[in-house]
């Protein structure tokens, strides 16, 4: 005899069929959704504008691609710059055309960025027989190459050299959007974001410092970058930009130290493709002080590092604390240059430069 279950089961049951109400007013709802929701964005919007947040345009991989891609089309002989932040952020392009630069520097270096394989990109670009001036952050030019941070250069290497129509869209979208919203701040709108990186929770033991992302400037569509005026006169601030500096150290020595040694051989062998073309390389060492300047003497003394660089190479070299009028800059947060300060060391970087050929 079946049981009740197998019975049951064997009896098919009715459709279940549900229409959608016909009488819900639909164009309402979409209307009363999108006023919704233009009211928080533009609330939202507000409250930012109100706390400083200006628009900005992002660092995105495909604004150092859309820059590159104009060095190709620009002259032979052009200027370009490659480094980090220290010269997104210390360098004036403006000031350097106002001084008697022939045409305006093409902005290539990054953020947290490690110039050597945008150096090895113009080293196999044929076409470019131009002057390289080459910011060196010893910690990020000689870096371990199996660090992925600093090392996210050479995505952007390959994103130029794939670039295509669907990329060229997208960032002169952004080049028209981006200025004009503070809503599209990465890490500024979200409150995800706010909470992760605002929360000062107790570190367990072990535990590494977390890297809490603290803007101090903004970048535009040429990867100029500038320190927010009056940033130097705000201890909080500067206090939050060391801190996520100092959490960058113990990331690093989870790899293996650079060999100083292999890492000069690349750098001479491109500096050599590069000046066969009769193009040119410049170093320059830009300031750092403070707790920066003492890490640096102590993990790449200068004549393991900096020393090493100019004299293997053979280039022109142009360190701060070499030049009497380089060498009185004070960074506020000890590795950045105010807007002022920027326009200043320029116009005499530009000098030491100009005498020396």
């Amino acid at each position: 005899m079946p049981s009740s279950i197998s019975s049951s089961d064997s009896v098919p049951g009715p459709d279940f069929r549900r229409d959608l109400p016909t009488s819900v007013p639909w164009s309402l709802i979409a209307c009363a959704a999108a006023v919704l929701a233009v009211a928080g964005i533009g609330l939202r919007e507000s409250s930012l504008r109100q706390s400083g947040r200006q628009p900005a345009i992002s660092m995105q991989p495909g604004l150092w691609a859309w820059q590159r891609n104009l060095v190709r089309e620009a002259p032979q002989d052009s200027t370009v710059l490659l480094g980090s932040s220290r010269m997104a952020y210390g360098f004036d392009q403006d000031e350097w055309v106002r001084c008697g630069g022939t045409s305006r520097p093409f902005m290539l270096a990054w953020p947290g960025g490690c110039p050597r394989p945008h150096l090895h990109d113009m080293a196999a670009d044929k076409s470019f027989r131009g002057t390289l001036l080459v910011g060196v952050a010893p910690f990020l030019f000689f870096c371990n190459p199996a660090f992925p941070f600093p090392m996210s250069a050479v995505g952007q290497v390959k994103l130029a050299q794939s670039w295509g129509p669907a990329d060229e869209v997208q960032q002169r979208i952004r080049f028209v959007i981006e200025p004009r919203a503070s809503v599209l701040l990465r890490g500024d709108t979200s409150l995800l974001s706010v909470l992760r990186h605002g929360l000062d929770l107790p570190q367990r033991d072990g535990q590494i410092t977390p890297m809490r992302p603290r803007e101090f400037g903004r970048c535009d569509e040429h990867c100029r970058m500038r320190m927010f005026k009056g940033f130097e006169n705000r201890p909080q601030d500067i206090l939050a930009v060391k801190k996520m500096f100092q959490a960058w150290g113990p990331r690093a020595l989870l790899y293996p130290p650079p060999d100083v040694a292999l890492v000069l051989e690349k750098v001479v062998q491109d500096v050599e493709a590069i000046r066969r073309r009769g193009g040119r390389v410049i170093f320059v060492r830009y300031p750092s002080s403070g707790w920066m300047r003492d890490e640096e003497r102590a993990l790449l003394p200068r004549a393991k590092s900096w020393d090493r660089l100019v004299s293997e190479t053979g280039c022109l070299g142009i360190h701060f604390e070499d030049h009497e009028e380089l060498n009185g800059f004070i960074c506020p947060e000890h590795s950045h240059l105010t807007q002022a300060d920027a326009i200043t060391f320029t116009r005499r970087l530009y000098a030491i430069i100009d005498q020396a050929e």
